[in-house]
């Protein structure tokens, strides 16, 4: 076998052959520039490129296993799955591991030696996924959990005069609403490990998916807040405790439920049916007994 020649190309040496290459080195047939290089024989290479995605090639001499295919689609999907890591520290082992199992399978190695490093690297992603997922979600919805509770404590403490303002129904509603957020976050957190969120639907769609959480609470709470002012719900029922501290309470819970507000609008709806149902009946009734007419 001849010796590899190397042509320089600034800082980086250029390789002809395959075999020679070496960290650093650009793949000429690739165009890549090898960050890490995970195994180079005299039928293939195997490496990472300096952009962290896995690298390989074969002559026309190498005899894949019959378990090839299916090692490298599993390794695709991985690849794939782990785009939603951004810190390079964290990214490179995995891409690292899954470089390996493709090594490991042109190297003539088991199907099960492959995909025990696959699997490996499944089980990181998992976790790295659902870390990174939380982060996001959380973080989007406690920012904004925390705006509305710092509104909640400048508004009860200027209070006589956003009344006299507002008055007092329209600011124990706002109140109110301002609780909803407090009751969505609690709710989100005590039930985050049943939380289905996936990293790689990006940033933006779990943040968005936080603050569509905390912005359900926040409608539901001023609903609720809205039907305990007009008695819509609790009508004339006596409370020798603060009337102002039941509605913040029932806010925060309207906020924590995700079924309350839905089933509420569906007795409201039911409600609204039977009177106009009544009315109508009432109606017909009247046509029935009153006299003809004799103008004509």
């Amino acid at each position: 076998m001849s010796e590899p020649t190397l042509v320089s190309n600034g800082n980086t040496r250029v390789a002809k052959e395959h075999y020679s290459l070496k960290a650093g080195d650009i793949d000429p047939e690739l165009n890549k520039k090898i960050y890490e290089l995970v195994l180079n024989a005299d039928e293939f290479v195997v490496y990472v490129a300096e952009d962290l995605t896995v690298q390989w090639r074969t002559t026309d001499q190498h005899l894949q296993p019959q378990h090839c295919g299916e090692v490298l689609g599993r390794a695709a999907v991985l690849e794939a799955q782990s785009q939603f890591i951004l810190d390079r520290k964290i990214l490179a082992p995995i891409r690292l591991q899954i470089a390996e199992a493709i090594a490991r399978c042109f190297a003539g190695n088991s199907k099960a030696d492959s995909m025990l490093l696959l699997h490996e690297v499944k089980k990181q992603l998992g976790a790295r996924n659902k870390e990174v997922a939380w982060l996001w979600y959380f973080t989007a919805a406690y920012a904004i959990t925390g705006i509305c509770v710092f509104l909640l404590c400048l508004f009860w403490i200027y209070r006589q005069p956003l009344t006299n303002f507002w008055g007092t129904t329209a600011f124990e509603v706002i109140l109110g609403s301002l609780c909803g957020p407090l009751g969505a976050i609690l709710s989100a957190t005590s039930r985050a490990r049943h939380l289905v969120l996936d990293a790689n639907a990006g940033r933006t769609i779990l943040c968005l998916e936080g603050l569509s959480r905390i912005g359900a609470g926040i409608i539901g709470s001023a609903f609720i807040g809205l039907a305990l002012k007009s008695g819509m719900i609790m009508g004339g029922v006596e409370f020798a405790g603060s009337k102002t501290a039941l509605l913040l309470a029932l806010c925060t819970a309207a906020g924590a439920s995700e079924r309350l507000i839905p089933s509420l609008i569906s007795a409201f709806e039911r409600t609204a049916l039977d009177t106009e149902q009544h009315a109508n009946n009432i109606g017909s009734r009247a046509d029935i007994g009153a006299p003809p007419d004799k103008s004509t």
